[in-house]
């Protein structure tokens, strides 16, 4: 049996399937809430696993190996944003350490 890549499409949509119906099945069943949403967690994590797999197969290691590094480049912006976002954050409710907000005259005296 030779399997296409087309062929993967629509084992992986039939796996889908069949286990969204085993899954709704089971959990008709009155099972415990906690583990229905653990069961749930596990299941959009392994899809989520699969999806990347075969993205990363789909598109072939060296177009996926560009991809990989645009989105380490993104991540890393969003993560300097986010650590000047916090730095002035900070640096906004630093108040001199008396607890009391300056006078908005830069006197140091108190605000009224």
């Amino acid at each position: 049996m030779n399997l296409q890549v087309w062929h993967w499409c629509i084992l992986v949509t039939t796996g889908v399937v069949l286990a969204e119906f085993a899954v709704h099945a089971w959990l008709s069943r009155k099972v415990d809430v906690v583990l229905r949403k653990r069961l749930r967690t596990a299941a959009l994590g392994l899809l989520s696993l699969l999806t990347i797999v075969m993205l990363v197969v789909a598109l072939g290691p060296s177009l996926a190996d560009q991809l990989a590094s645009v989105a380490a480049a993104v991540t890393a912006a969003v993560a300097v944003w986010l650590t000047y976002r916090s730095y002035r954050t900070q640096q906004g409710s630093d108040t001199g350490g008396t607890g009391v907000p300056e006078a908005p005259d830069g006197s140091g005296e108190p605000a009224p």
